[in-house]
C-alpha cells in the first residue's frame, strides 16, 4: 500500500496552528497519518520517498517544503533536524549543509517559509495553482 499524499499534506498543515508551524517526529507522523487514515506505517525507512514526492509536487506550485516539519527525534542535547531524506528531496530543498549550524539556518529557513506560507486546505487545491507548463 502506498502513502496517500493527500492524506499526507493533510496530516503536515495539520501541525501548522495559528501560523506557528509545530515540528513533529517521525513517528508521530505515523499516529497521525495511521488516525486520519486507518493505515499505519512504520516511522523507520517508510516516509522519505513520499515526503519527497510531496516536497516535488509542492515545489511544482511554488511551495515551500512542508515536510521541514517532520523530524528525527533529538536527544536533550541535540537540537531537532531533518532527516537525510529531506535534503535535496526537491527544487526548495538544497542538499544537506556539512556543518551543524548551516543545517539549521536552512532547516529554520524553510520552517520559517512553510509558516508563512498560505496553505489552501487540500493537496489538489494547491495543484490547481501550477501553471500547466510545470504540472507533470
Amino acid at each position: 500500500m502506498d502513502v496517500d499524499l493527500d492524506a499526507l499534506y493533510a496530516v503536515l498543515v495539520g501541525w501548522i496552528v495559528g501560523g506557528t508551524a509545530h515540528y513533529r517526529p517521525y513517528a508521530q507522523l505515523s499516529e497521525d497519518y495511521a488516525a486520519r487514515t486507518g493505515h499505519h506505517f512504520d516511522p523507520h525507512l517508510s516516509w522519505d520517498a513520499p515526503l519527497g514526492a510531496l516536497n516535488q509536487r509542492l515545489s511544482r506550485a511554488g511551495a515551500p517544503a512542508l515536510s521541514a516539519l517532520v523530524v528525527l527525534k533529538a536527544s536533550m542535547r541535540e537540537s531537532p533536524e531533518p532527516g537525510g531524506g529531506f535534503w535535496g528531496s526537491a527544487d526548495t530543498v538544497p542538499s544537506r549543509p556539512r556543518n551543524a549550524m548551516a543545517r539549521l539556518a536552512t532547516w529554520s529557513r524553510i520552517v520559517g517559509e512553510v509558516e508563512r506560507y498560505d496553505w489552501p486546505d487540500s493537496l489538489s487545491a494547491l495543484m490547481q495553482r501550477v501553471p500547466p507548463d510545470r504540472q507533470a
